[in-house]
């Protein structure tokens, strides 16, 4: 049987779970800004490409359109890109 926890245990539980938690948040960040910013490239292959990829995803073309907006690289203008 395990022993009993005491104060201490249980900061030290609560102090690693919460970086554990931390990590999976910036994870779980870092592949949505990477997933959008892919599916940003993608929809520019072809006319009518936002629409397949909505469809692809069950989603809208609106929230194709707000979520790559949304993680679009600092570097990307969509004013200016030609691609």
């Amino acid at each position: 049987m395990t022993p009993r926890p005491d104060d201490q245990a249980r900061t030290e539980l609560r102090d690693l779970v919460a970086q554990a938690s931390k990590r999976r948040e910036q994870e779980h960040e870092r592949i949505e800004t990477e997933f959008w910013q892919e599916i940003d490239d993608l929809q520019k292959r072809y006319h009518g490409a936002q629409q397949d990829i909505a469809d692809a995803l069950d989603v809208k073309r609106n929230q194709i359109l707000r979520q790559t907006k949304r993680y679009r690289s600092a570097g990307q203008d969509p004013a200016t890109d030609q691609s």
